[in-house]
């Protein structure tokens, strides 16, 4: 089933500089002028976990008790839509991101990148999300041709 990614929102760090308290939850630096977005998940349990092997931290609003994620590394978008992803779809396997799949799996410039990107954890998210794929491949299902 490919299941589309409508619980994950995002919103503008910036705008809500002034308004929002917050409680930085990982083990993380937090600072409002280099965070640009601030991700949120619906109806999930943050993995906190996969959040810090990808270079990812968390926050709380004190006044609200909301939880986002935020990029850490404070890298460029490309990086940041890419842990992005990877956190969503490791936490998410049902859900299928064939962009990511064909993205990172299609040649090797894509797994370099993602070790690159990862550092000392590449080798697990690339088996993780080998796993994942794998599963998915498996579950096609084949018609028998028709007899001439």
């Amino acid at each position: 089933m490919n299941q589309q990614r409508k619980e994950m929102f995002y919103i503008d760090a910036a705008a809500l500089q002034n308004y929002l308290d917050i409680e930085v939850m990982t083990h993380t630096e937090f600072d409002f002028n280099r965070v640009e977005r601030l991700y949120g998940v619906e109806n999930h349990e943050l993995d906190y976990d996969w959040i810090e092997k990808l270079g990812l931290g968390i926050v709380r609003t004190n006044h609200f008790n909301d939880y986002y994620i935020y990029n850490a590394s404070y890298d460029n978008l490309m990086n940041e839509s890419t842990r992005i992803g990877l956190y969503y779809q490791l936490t998410h396997p049902e859900y299928d991101d064939k962009e990511l799949d064909r993205w990172i799996f299609g040649d090797k410039e894509g797994i370099d990148y993602l070790l690159e990107l990862v550092g000392e954890h590449g080798l697990l998210v690339v088996s993780m999300l080998k796993e994942i794929y794998q599963q998915k491949k498996g579950n096609v299902i084949m018609f028998p041709k028709p007899k001439k």
